[in-house]
């Protein structure tokens, strides 16, 4: 496959003709991944239905969506569908417009996620409200310990407690939890704003209680879906996890009534975990923590994964836990691959400023591929920092970043509980490495502004992080 070359070399045929087979692939699934009729994507959507049919399982097409949509060994190579096309660089992912290529699925698989029911196109389908609840909002001093097994003299394991949760039995608790959060989905929309979603933070609830609020919103058939991180999958094993409930892939068949819709939940494991150092410990006032070791956080990494949402038709929307932002392997070689048009990264971090890590990613995926970042974290860590007196008070609790646009700072105002996150989509025209147009069929997510939240019905308990 590779031989040297002199400079003033004649390229080999083969080059050209390869060239030529991968223009005439990349044009022959023109929305593949997005449109049902396209014949390639549909004989995958047909083989997973009658799966389902045959097999009795619910929604199993859904959990077991394809890795590759191509034939080729996916031990080797995987091929999925491509929302963006980079506009800078001169690689392979600026050669397609429709088609990603992607790592061998033992490094990283990434789930290509379409609705099992058909949807129909809405008027206002180019405005997005997302409400982003920035729950702990407090964290207490034994949050953070030591985990089960110590390490070295120069580190150790740290778990996270999560005090600021009700215990599962606590159905008072729970149920008042629930009410807060549906509260400020009404407030928001009485105040003007749009809500099509809900997002909470890293580690914010565990799958009892993420599903619990997921069964509520399930009810309120403007809600989208919900985002937030877990701290127990479904099986009940003990990590770090982002679960989303996509109520929109049920299409026209969701109504307020709906049941047995549990089988969508999508749940995937963080693929770094966090290291936590002096610096950080000091900053946060986490005393339970020796500042002499480097502290890693106790949890398995059984896999690693992506999901790739097809939302309103000719979105991608997907998910990251904190590190997975930061570091390249392996999730950044799909998310530039494919290039989702929206990523919500779910952090438990001090403020979100352009300055800052989460900022600094952000800015090179907002460049290449053009995917529209929002990094939010959950205010414990913030409280946490403003207590010490070291540093300016901070309140920043979110991080957007598009193409177009600079960096945008989501202030939670002192007297808030929350923000709705107004966005708007614009049609781009790409264009290949080669010179060839995707027909202005992409989009890019924009901000559009940002609206506060308050309610009056916020219980004690959630604002001092202290439920147990």
């Amino acid at each position: 496959m590779f031989e040297a070359l002199d400079d003033d070399a004649v390229a080999p045929l083969w080059w050209i003709i390869c060239l030529e087979l991968l223009m005439i692939a990349d044009e022959a699934c023109q929305n593949i991944g997005f449109a049902a009729d396209n014949p390639f994507f549909n004989f995958f959507m047909t083989e997973y239905a009658r799966e389902d049919l045959l097999s009795g399982r619910r929604f199993r097409r859904i959990q077991r969506a394809p890795f590759s949509l191509s034939l080729a060994a996916e031990d080797l190579l995987c091929v999925q569908a491509k929302a963006r096309t980079p506009s800078v660089g001169c690689t392979l992912r600026s050669l397609t417009h429709h088609l990603a290529l992607l790592p061998p699925r033992g490094q990283v698989r990434a789930r290509w996620v379409a609705p099992v029911i058909a949807q129909d196109a809405q008027p206002d389908n180019n405005r997005l409200g997302l409400l982003l609840v920035p729950f702990p909002y407090h964290i207490t001093q034994d949050s953070f310990r030591p985990g089960a097994v110590d390490g070295t003299d120069h580190w150790g394991w740290f778990e996270v407690r999560q005090n600021w949760l009700p215990l599962n039995r606590n159905r008072t608790r729970r149920g008042e939890f629930i009410d807060y959060v549906i509260d400020l989905v009404e407030t928001a929309r009485a105040s003007g704003a749009r809500v099509d979603a809900v997002v909470l933070p890293e580690l914010a609830l565990n799958y009892v209680q993420f599903r619990a609020l997921a069964d509520a919103l399930a009810r309120d058939s403007q809600i989208d879906f919900l985002i937030a991180g877990i701290s127990r999958d479904q099986k009940s094993r003990k990590g770090n996890f982002v679960a989303i409930a996509p109520f929109f892939l049920l299409g026209r068949e969701r109504d307020e009534n709906i049941t047995s819709w549990q089988g969508l939940i999508l749940i995937r494991e963080k693929h770094h975990r966090w290291k936590l150092d002096a610096g950080q410990l000091s900053r946060y006032d986490l005393r339970e923590l020796d500042p002499t070791k480097s502290w890693w956080e106790d949890l398995t990494i059984l896999s690693r994964s992506l999901d790739l949402l097809v939302y309103r038709g000719n979105t991608t929307l997907t998910t990251l836990i904190c590190e997975d932002l930061a570091r390249v392997d392996p999730c950044q070689a799909v998310v530039r691959a494919v290039g989702p048009n929206l990523l919500i990264a779910l952090l438990m971090d001090g403020p979100q400023l352009g300055e800052r890590w989460p900022g600094r990613y952000a800015t090179v995926l907002a460049e290449d591929p053009g995917t529209s970042v929002l990094s939010f974290s959950s205010f414990g860590l913030i409280a946490r920092q403003n207590e010490t007196g070291e540093f300016d008070q901070a309140s920043s609790i979110a991080l957007w970043k598009d193409e177009r646009t600079g960096p945008q700072k989501l202030e939670l105002n002192r007297d808030s509980d929350a923000l709705v996150l107004e966005l708007v989509s614009v049609a781009k025209e790409e264009r290949s490495l080669d010179g060839r147009t995707d027909g202005g069929s992409s989009l890019r997510w924009e901000y559009q502004g940002h609206t506060q939240v308050k309610t009056g019905h916020r219980p004690a308990w959630i604002t001092t992080g202290v439920a147990r």
